[in-house]
């Protein structure tokens, strides 16, 4: 289901919303938000391709965006903004632009300290936030941070080490992400979570066993002088002597088999320790007098978290969840931020979503959540992932009319959302000089009569489509020697002139099958739900043949 745009200041939650995050932000409550992750651009300077475009023969790779900055007219106007404003986020702005002068990297810097602010505004008193991150811009970024969330609410940076080994030519291999996570106030959420432990680290941390299984011994004391009894000798051992203090586990440092008595909060250190000992929980040593504390493997629980994150990796070439998406991050690491930062019923924002990671880990750890993405493209990925086309859709067309007024407001967008109501078509993200080429599209079988799978799609957004436009796509399609081509307008396009609009030779055949290599179809058409007749489309993503009533 699609829902038509709204201007209220309350959204819809467990909602996606389609267009630039910073015009739906901007438009809703503040502090409505309990935990924000985003994943933007990096500025890495990188092309980033879809995994099928290697198998487009004769053409460049599909490319799914850009990430390459540059400073223009659009990055001036919103320097000119900050130059000309009062206040905090102004007065960095104008330091970066002394540092980094008119770049691609202020450039950058700009268009995330907008969209920065509001996810500010948005965030609740006890909200948190996560931004993800490479090592080209995050220091800068964590200057703007710093400025927005104030730099006493910087809580970490954390590592992600995102793939193996990897070269470089003069330099350390670059082979981490960077997240940095900061809070609205000195107040915030936070659930002590645990990783999985290593079985290396098992063997060599936990090398004693007993009858309650491995352990390790601890120290039972810490460095320092402390009155009161924690600096009392007990049974012969006195810390005081060695400038230390007793340091006894509080309650829920101990493995769930440990029954302690209900006071245990309330002895002193020594009636604590004497009710480890009675516990067996004890280890004195044969030689030396400081006794030490057997800590047990807790199977259940593991490491608390640390802001290097080593254990999880990046998603495998054949695993299930890979949906070939550029820089998709595993569920694992957006359950363990979301578990630590939130708790069931929060909402989730994610402001740049692309295949909707973020949002798919929120629903299934019960919390409410927003996704916005650009891409027309990247809403339908989602959509298919989460496996409910009955998610409210804002900002995409939901009638003819409102495609009518996208095609006249943002004619790209239209294009790109367009090519995307095609199965297994991809719409092409250059805007200009694309050769009359709107979409891609690789056929799922290898037609009797023709040597390529490579199929076409041009939009023509007016209200009236001259016939030229055809023409022009008709020798597209036959000097890329694509098996055929899908010619998309808003209104039926069925004339007389529009019919005798051939391709050389007019139609391919598959398993004895005709199709027309040249097609019209109509996004009326769209909304009548009658699709275009056309051959089985391999999955953009996988390059498997699409399942039958699936959009990808």
């Amino acid at each position: 289901m699609t829902a038509p745009l709204t201007f209220g200041q309350t959204p819809t939650v467990n909602a996606l919303y389609f267009g630039d995050c910073l015009d739906w932000m901007r438009k809703w409550d503040s502090g409505i938000v309990d935990l924000i992750y985003l994943d933007p651009p990096f500025n890495s300077k990188q092309n980033y391709n879809m995994l099928y475009s290697a198998e487009v023969a004769g053409d460049a790779q599909y490319r799914a965006f850009t990430d390459t900055w540059m400073w223009d007219e659009a990055a001036a106007d919103r320097y000119g903004r900050y130059d000309g404003r009062v206040g905090a986020v102004a007065r960095t702005i104008r330091g970066l632009h002394r540092i980094l002068g008119e770049s691609g990297m202020l450039a950058y810097l700009t268009y995330m300290a907008e969209r920065l602010e509001h996810c500010h505004r948005l965030l609740a008193a006890t909200g948190s936030i996560y931004l993800h991150c490479d090592p080209t811009a995050s220091h800068y970024l964590k200057a703007v941070m710093d400025t927005l969330f104030g730099a006493a609410n910087f809580r970490n940076e954390i590592i992600w080490k995102r793939t193996g080994a990897h070269g470089g030519a003069k330099r350390w291999g670059p082979i981490h992400d960077v997240i940095l996570f900061y809070t609205k106030s000195d107040d915030w959420v936070w659930n002590r979570t645990y990783q999985e432990y290593d079985p290396l680290y098992i063997e060599s941390n936990y090398r004693h066993k007993d009858e309650n299984g491995r352990y390790q011994r601890v120290t039972l004391d810490g460095s320092g002088i402390r009155a009161g009894s924690s600096g009392e000798p007990w049974r012969g051992v006195n810390p005081t002597r060695d400038g230390r203090h007793w340091a006894v586990p509080t309650e829920r440092a101990f493995p769930k088999w440990v029954k302690l008595p209900n006071d245990y909060g309330q002895m002193t250190v020594q009636e604590r320790l004497d009710t480890l000992d009675a516990l067996g929980l004890i280890y004195w040593p044969v030689r030396g007098y400081k006794p030490r504390y057997k800590r047990y493997l807790d199977v259940g629980k593991g490491n608390q978290i640390q802001d290097v994150i080593s254990d999880i990796g990046p998603i495998g070439s054949r695993a299930a969840e890979r949906l070939g998406y550029p820089t998709q991050k595993p569920t694992k690491l957006l359950r363990r931020i979301i578990e630590a930062s939130s708790n069931p019923g929060a909402l989730v924002l994610d402001p740049f979503c692309g295949c909707g990671t973020a949002v798919d880990a929120a629903r299934g750890l019960g919390r409410r959540w927003m996704g916005i993405d650009i891409s027309s493209f990247a809403v339908d990925v989602m959509l298919e992932r989460l496996g409910d086309r009955t998610i409210p859709v804002y900002g995409i067309p939901f009638d003819l009319h409102s495609a009518r007024r996208m095609a006249a407001d943002d004619p790209f967008g239209f294009e790109s959302w367009a090519v995307s109501r095609l199965r297994g078509f991809v719409p092409n993200t250059k805007q200009v000089a694309d050769g009359g080429i709107d979409g891609r599209a690789r056929l799922a079988v290898q037609p009797d009569d023709w040597n390529t799978r490579l199929a076409l799609a041009q939009v023509k957004g007016g209200k009236h489509t001259p016939i030229d436009g055809l023409r022009a796509f008709s020798s597209v399609t036959d000097q890329r020697r694509a098996a055929l081509g899908c010619y998309i307008t808003v209104e039926p396009f069925d004339t007389e002139s529009a019919r005798r609009v051939r391709t050389q030779p007019s139609k391919i055949h598959i398993g004895g099958y005709p199709y027309h290599r040249l097609n019209r179809w109509s996004i009326a058409e769209y909304f009548d739900d009658r699709p275009p007749h056309l051959p089985p489309m391999n999955n953009p993503y996988t390059g498997k043949p699409m399942a039958q009533g699936s959009l990808f």
